[in-house]
This record gives structure tokens, C-alpha cells and sequence, in this order.
């Protein structure tokens, strides 16, 4: 018995079994996986990489869809706010307009002016103007005490410069109805502020229990040389002119009256309505107290450049005199010339310039001296060695600062005429 018969050298069999898996290649190689040992066809290779490929495309697309959401929707908020906010912004306009106009109709309701309300704002009085007119005071020589007191034309604004287009009817006559010059825009007014109301110290006793003065003529002894005077000389005196007189009473600190208006114009001092009162605005002469003003100031000219003729302009001023005079008759009357402009505005404006000015002061002081006036010119203090209002003077090339209003004043209070 051989060794493999007895079973020797061999080994235990215990009845299991490994089991290897192995994949022959093509080429004879063995592998362990099927996925390595079996070529795949070329059409299959593609089959898998187009899939791989689509889904990366669905995960950009996904992506990309995402993040274009994102951004619209950041875009649709930005659209929203600027909705809000445009809308803000648009009730908000609407409640002041609406504020405004209810301010400007409660105004125009109680008869003032928007002078008028913002002179209220800067808190300053409204005077009112109960006045013994030149005819009241005729019919009722004797009647009980009573103070007259007129107020002070206030206004402020901007306007649009007097043209040479306006018909030659518009130049020659007034208006046929009373024309409110609180409103009134002009090129005399062109960036204009601050200037409301002017003077203090204006109230005139009328002691009509006493034995009236002796009225003086004031042409008697004309024409008296100026003598230099102090401020207690204006407080009789009456001051007749456009915004830029009306600042002076405003800025100066004499205590005048002043009937004074944006845009006045001599060819209106009829109808106008300068002078505020209780009821209103009304004409210079329906509010003007008789025989209570021994000085009364002209200042007028340039909202008249560029109408009519000289000889009409000379006309009308005539007229103005003549009628202060019988309301007034103690007044000494000044007719005072034109301030000139800066050197900018005189170049860029057809009518209101510097030689035209120079042109109706001349003409303005001969006409003086006709009327037994006294002619002042108060343009040299403020001008500089051309004859141009100096830049440093004015804001607008027209009207002065506050802070330059002295020496204007004080030219006056150096040219007055004292009749003993």
C-alpha cells in the first residue's frame, strides 16, 4: 500500500471550499472584475459619457436657474422699495401743495397778501390803516379826537423785468381798475428778500380841538440850501416808492412812513394798491391822512424805463405832485434819482442800465427844480469810480444788502431842508 493509498502527506479535507472568481481578458489577462475583463463596446462608452454629460448639464441648468431666480427676486425688491419711496415722496408733495394752497386761499379769504403772511412769520406787526382822508377831513373840519394812522406797505418777491414790448396804450394810461402791487412783479424786484414791512413810529396826532397851525407855504422861500438833520426829522416824513425804497424803510431804521411797493409804477399811482389797511390794499390816496406829513420822498424811475416817453413819464410825476401837494400842503417834496446798477446787469439789460439811468436823472433833476422840488442822488455813495453800483453792495445787482442801507441813509439825514 502505497503512502497515498494509506493517505499520508495529504491533507484534511474539511469540506469547504474557496472559491476564486476570475475573468480572463480577451488578450489572456486575468482580472477580478468583470467590469475590467469585458471591452466594452464603443457605442456604450458614448451611451455613458453622453449621460454623465447631461447630467452635469441638468445640474448647471439647475444651478444657473437658481441663482437667475436669486437675482430676480433681489431685482423685484429693489423695484418695490423705489415704488415705496416714490410714492413717500409723492404724498408727502402732495400734503404741502395742499398745505400751500389752503394757506394762499385762507389769505387771500381774509384779504392779505402773501407779503402780508410772511411778514406774520417774521413775526412783525400788521399795521392798519384808519386814516382821515383829504376828502373826510373837509367835509368833517371839527369832528371828535382821532389819531390817523396809515400803515406801511410791505411786500416781497421777484419779477420779470418791464419790457419794451408793452403796447403803447399800457404805457400812456393807468389801468382802469385798482391793480394790487403786493403782487405785482417787476424788474425792480428780481431777487428781492427780506423786504416786508417798513418804518415805525409813524403815528400823526390830529388835535382838532386845538387851533389849527398856520400852514406855511413850503415854496415860499424855495429853493433853501440842505442842512444835515437827525433821524427825529423823518418822523413826519412820507416815503412814495418801488422795493428798493421799500427796503430802506425796512433796513434803514429811520422812523418814517412808507407807502411802498414791488413793482410800483408811476403810471398806476391812482389805481394801485399799495397801502395796507384793515380791509385791504387800497390806492395811495384813499388811505393818505390829510396835513400830516411835512416831508414826503419820491423814489420812482426805474420800473419805468423802457415805457413811454420822458415827456410822459415827467407828465405823470407832475400829476403825483400836484395831488401830495393839496392832500399835504406843509410838505416839502424830494424828488430823488435813480440808483444806479452793477456794471454786469447794466451790460446784459436793454433798458434798465447805467446810461439810461444817467439819462433820466439828468431829466429827473431839471424836472425837480421846475416843480420847486428838491432833487437828491444818493447813487455816489454807493457806486464805485464808473458810476456802477459797487457787486459788494447787492446779492441781485439791483437792491442794496441790509448791511449798506447807512450810507444811504445818512446821505439823507445830510441833504435836508429845514423850514423855520
Amino acid at each position: 500500500m502505497s503512502k497515498e493509498d494509506k493517505g499520508i502527506g495529504k491533507k484534511k479535507d474539511t469540506g469547504k471550499r474557496e472559491i476564486k472568481q476570475v475573468f480572463i481578458t480577451d488578450d489572456g489577462k486575468e482580472e477580478k472584475e468583470v467590469s475590467k475583463a469585458v471591452k466594452k463596446e464603443p457605442h456604450e462608452e458614448k451611451k455613458e459619457h453622453n449621460t454623465t454629460e447631461a447630467h452635469h448639464e441638468v445640474h448647471h441648468e439647475a444651478h444657473h436657474e437658481a441663482h437667475h431666480e436669486a437675482q430676480h427676486e433681489d431685482v423685484h425688491k429693489e423695484r418695490r422699495l423705489v415704488r415705496i419711496i416714490a410714492l413717500a415722496v409723492v404724498m408727502l408733495s402732495s400734503l404741502i401743495l395742499a398745505m400751500g394752497v389752503g394757506a394762499f386761499l385762507a389769505i387771500w379769504d381774509s384779504g392779505r397778501t402773501i407779503s402780508e403772511f410772511n411778514a406774520i412769520l417774521l413775526g412783525r406787526e400788521v399795521a392798519s390803516a384808519n386814516a382821515i382822508t383829504y376828502d373826510e377831513a373837509q367835509e368833517q373840519p371839527e369832528e371828535d379826537d382821532e389819531e390817523a394812522a396809515w400803515s406801511e406797505d410791505e411786500d416781497e418777491g421777484s419779477g420779470d423785468e418791464s419790457t419794451e414790448d408793452e403796447s403803447t396804450e399800457d404805457e400812456e394810461e393807468p389801468a382802469s381798475e385798482a391793480e394790487d402791487y403786493g403782487n405785482t412783479i417787476s424788474s425792480d424786484t428780481e431777487g428781492l428778500e427780506g423786504v416786508s414791512k417798513a418804518g415805525s413810529g409813524d403815528e400823526i396826532e390830529n388835535h382838532r380841538d386845538e387851533e389849527p397851525e398856520a400852514i406855511k407855504d413850503p415854496l415860499e422861500d424855495y429853493p433853501l440850501p440842505f442842512t444835515t438833520v437827525d433821524e427825529s426829522y423823518f418822523t413826519d416824513a412820507l416815503f412814495i416808492g418801488d422795493s428798493r425804497l421799500q427796503g430802506f424803510g425796512f433796513w434803514s431804521g429811520l422812523p418814517a412812513t412808507y407807502y411802498c411797493a414791488t413793482g410800483f409804477q408811476l403810471y398806476k399811482f391812482e389805481t394801485a394798491n399799495v397801502v395796507q389797511t384793515e380791509n385791504g390794499k387800497v390806492p395811495i390816496f384813499q388811505a393818505m391822512p390829510y396835513d400830516a406829513f411835512t416831508k414826503i420822498y419820491i423814489k420812482v424811475g426805474l420800473n419805468e424805463l423802457g415805457f413811454g416817453t420822458e415827456e410822459n413819464f415827467e407828465n405823470y410825476y407832475a400829476q403825483l405832485i400836484a395831488k401830495l401837494r393839496e392832500y399835504e400842503p406843509r410838505a416839502i417834496i424830494y424828488v430823488h434819482g435813480i440808483l444806479p446798477v452793477t456794471a454786469k446787469k447794466s451790460e446784459t439789460d436793454k433798458a434798465h442800465n447805467n446810461p439810461n439811468i444817467r439819462t433820466r436823472n439828468a431829466a429827473l433833476e431839471k424836472f425837480a427844480i421846475s416843480q420847486k422840488a428838491y432833487y437828491l442822488d444818493a447813487g455816489p455813495v454807493v457806486s464805485d469810480e464808473e458810476g456802477n453800483l459797487r457787486p459788494e453792495m447787492t446779492s441781485d445787482g439791483i437792491h442794496l444788502k441790509p448791511e449798506h442801507m447807512k450810507a444811504w441813509r445818512d446821505y439823507l439825514c445830510e441833504h435836508a431842508v429845514v423850514i423855520e
